[in-house]
């Protein structure tokens, strides 16, 4: 067996011991002072490796904390993990490890991530391994509700990196995720005029009428464009029964794998001013750009295929249809490798779980690739 990759093995009791700590720590998205406490525990944790420099931006939904190793190199490297779960139950997190599975709300998603960073870095300290670069790590607090106050502050200190490694789950056969989709946000206002359904119907502007045409334009759009869904999402409208629908509302989403394309259909309701006689107001946005499998992504991707060749491991590459921070880095220019956590299931739910056999590969994996990049 390689070297590097027995260390990693011996260490998997130490593995169990630590992502069980760290899932117990209640960190649900949106909690600040858990959240915080649960970084309280992290910078302490890291502490230990002797950090050349650690940061903590607040925010009103947690802090960023920002660690820099081995700032004597010049190439850097970015470790970006959230430190943020969905809340799936209201009480604390809970830990069981049985057929070599260990189940944890957050195990998956992705609390392994940050145990990964841990046993790289302890790997460098005890003499198993030898990094030759700069190493920043940085944790998020928000990332399973959109980055919003995060976004800027990860690019800022992401841009200049060589790449960023991302331990967001991996796909069910353990590959690495090399697209994911975009997504396009979407809230439309249908104006009609109200008037009695059974005296004067002739007299109004049938709002809900209007909303469910717009519904089928949209869906041919996206079904000319290829390649992009629609999801109407939350449709409402309408004051009474025995009433022509004065208004109608739609609060729906758009998804792609290319970044064009959601532009281009969001261009498209958004020229669209009045149907059946009823207005059309609407609010569209650009909400996550697509991780794209380009050429700088592509790179990154090789070299870890063959990280894993060498070692007699299959790296897949997969999609998700899911967003994540490295579909923002890589939109803006900086190389992305994302899904590089353990192999598990299901993710925001109360069954979520890690295979613990699948530790050593992982770790190893992160470490070279830091090595060869």
């Amino acid at each position: 067996m390689n070297e590097l990759l027995e260390f990693f093995e011996k260490q998997k009791d130490e593995f169990v011991e630590l992502i069980s700590t760290l899932v117990r720590y209640r960190s649900y998205n949106g909690e600040r002072d858990n959240i915080n406490r649960f970084l309280d525990y992290l910078q302490n944790l890291f502490q230990a490796f002797r950090p050349d420099s650690v940061e903590r931006r607040m925010t009103p939904v947690g802090d960023i904390l920002i660690f820099d190793f081995f700032t004597q190199f010049g190439d850097k490297i970015i470790l970006l993990s959230h430190v943020d779960t969905v809340r799936v139950k209201d009480e604390n997190p809970s830990v069981e490890v049985k057929d070599g599975l260990l189940y944890g709300n957050g195990a998956y998603d992705m609390k392994t991530g940050i145990a990964l960073f841990y046993f790289v870095l302890k790997s460098v300290f005890q003499g198993a391994f030898n990094i030759k670069k700069s190493l920043r790590i940085i944790f998020n607090p928000d990332e399973e509700s959109g980055s919003k106050y995060s976004k800027g502050i990860i690019y800022e200190n992401s841009k200049d990196a060589k790449a960023v490694l991302i331990p967001e789950p991996s796909c069910p056969d353990g590959g690495v995720k090399v697209r994911r989709k975009a997504i396009g946000r979407m809230e439309i206002k249908i104006t009609g005029k109200a008037a009695h359904s059974g005296i004067e119907p002739e007299k109004g502007i049938d709002a809900n009428r209007a909303l469910a045409e717009l519904i089928l334009k949209i869906d041919d759009i996206v079904k000319k464009e290829g390649d992009v869904s629609f999801n109407p999402g939350i449709v409402s409208g309408g004051v009474r029964k025995n009433v022509v629908s004065p208004f109608s509302e739609l609060k729906g989403e758009v998804r792609s794998f290319s970044n064009d394309k959601i532009k281009r259909v969001l261009k498209k309701i958004e020229g669209m001013s009045e149907i059946r006689g009823a207005k059309i107001d609407s609010e569209l946005s650009f909400e996550h750009p697509a991780l794209e499998y380009d050429e700088k992504n592509k790179k990154l991707y090789n070299i870890a295929r063959q990280i894993a060749d060498e070692v007699g491991y299959e790296l897949p590459e997969c999609s998700s249809g899911g967003a994540s921070d490295g579909s923002s880095l890589s939109y803006n220019g900086v190389p992305v490798i994302d899904g590089l956590g353990i192999k598990g299931a299901g993710a925001h739910s109360v069954n979520e779980y890690i295979i613990i056999d699948d530790f050593p590969f992982r770790a190893y994996l992160m470490s070279k690739l830091i090595e060869r990049i």
